[in-house]
């Protein structure tokens, strides 16, 4: 009786999760938690049930991908603060993980929304790769359940778009609302950027914290542009080192040359005329050493004559992080270049993505680092 208790419980957070599909398609509530309830009717069933809802958390990972499909994975966690809850738990993550227990989160829910989707969308959708676990890690139970969703996205002129998946006919949409305790977050696509959209962008991927209702798909639209892929097959340090190499050799080499039709035009010093003794003199003598900064290029730092209108967003913010240690909060990195919140965050995503930054979170701060420095410290502290 425990466990069915506990299915119950785990069925009313379910139905919070994912709302009613369409008026065709039954909802969670219709298929499993009304059949449920009656079916496990009981005195003790509101108490304990309530004690389980204590503090529930669901949060939804969606993981786009740049051939439309997405993968989910959906968390489910329950603190168990007593013998009987943690006895039912197990009792049920037993049979969840067997495939024996007919309630409980699982991949049919997500097969009838996308029939749904599909019939709305007019792409051809499978939910495939479908796993279901559930365990107990320090005293608290947990549900997952992962899948992979294909054509989730639409392919548009200019690039991805998200949204349709969520409809569920007349501009509405199956997934209606986010309850307390339960977050969605969509990761970007691989080579992509969010060029617009209405939900709250952190780190290039959308976090939605509930509550939060949806009245519309338009309310959960996100348009997605290519940002050229990943890197070309020669690696930015040694483009760039070439570049560099390049441009100390040719200032050594104009040094030389400068120097040398300096002596071809200005007369010999001490006297108008030097006779054929004294040049031989010097001849044999050999060239006299001229001084080391003849022979070196510029000294200056490289960084006083950059003009930051000629650099790409990249390396102006390479640019900056050298100036600054090699390392720089973000919303430092906002003020200094004057580019928004969104622009910035995109950026030093993609840049992580290609080994040019790193990027390391600090409460609600992001700190943003070449890769070099840590590498440095690793050595300084070995």
């Amino acid at each position: 009786m425990r466990s069915a208790v506990l299915i119950v419980a785990l069925l009313t957070i379910v139905a919070g999760v994912v709302a009613p599909v369409a008026a065709e398609t039954p909802s969670v509530a219709d298929t499993t938690g009304t059949e449920t309830t009656a079916s496990f009717d009981d005195s003790h069933v509101v108490a304990q049930q309530s004690a389980l809802e204590r503090s529930p958390q669901t949060d939804i990972f969606i993981e786009l991908h740049g051939d439309q499909s997405a993968s989910w994975r959906i968390e489910m966690r329950y603190e168990l603060e007593t013998e009987n809850e943690t006895a039912a738990f197990e009792e049920f993550a037993r049979e969840y993980e067997a495939g024996t227990s007919n309630v409980g989160l699982d991949a049919a829910l997500f097969e009838r929304v996308s029939d749904t989707a599909e019939s709305q969308t007019g792409r051809s959708m499978t939910i495939e790769n479908a796993t279901s676990t559930a365990f107990i890690q320090n005293e608290t139970g947990v549900v997952v359940l992962t899948f992979t969703w294909t054509n989730f996205l639409e392919q548009t002129d200019n690039g991805l778009r998200l949204g349709d998946a969520f409809s569920a006919g007349a501009d509405q949409t199956w997934l209606t609302s986010l309850r307390a305790n339960q977050n969605l977050t969509i990761q970007t696509p691989p080579g992509y950027a969010v060029s617009s959209t209405s939900l709250p962008l952190e780190d290039n991927a959308i976090v939605i914290e509930g509550p939060r209702s949806f009245e519309s798909t338009e309310e959960l639209t996100v348009s997605y542009v290519s940002t050229g892929g990943p890197p070309a097959q020669i690696p930015w340090e040694t483009l760039i080192g070439g570049l560099v190499a390049a441009v100390a050799l040719a200032g050594a080499v104009a040094v030389y040359v400068r120097r040398q039709q300096g002596d071809e035009r200005e007369p010999p010093t001490g006297s108008d005329f030097t006779s054929g003794a004294d040049t031989a003199h010097e001849s044999d003598q050999g060239p006299m050493t001229e001084p080391s900064e003849a022979v070196v290029g510029p000294t200056e730092s490289p960084d006083e004559d950059v003009d930051v209108d000629l650099l790409s967003d990249e390396e102006r913010v390479e640019l900056l992080l050298e100036q600054n240690g090699g390392r720089m909060k973000q919303a430092n990195i906002v003020k200094e270049t004057g580019w928004s919140d969104a622009k910035v965050s995109q950026l030093l995503s993609a840049m992580a993505d290609n080994g040019r930054v790193e990027k390391l979170r600090l409460g609600r701060e992001n700190l943003i680092s070449l890769p070099d420095e840590d590498d440095e410290d690793d050595e300084d502290g070995a």
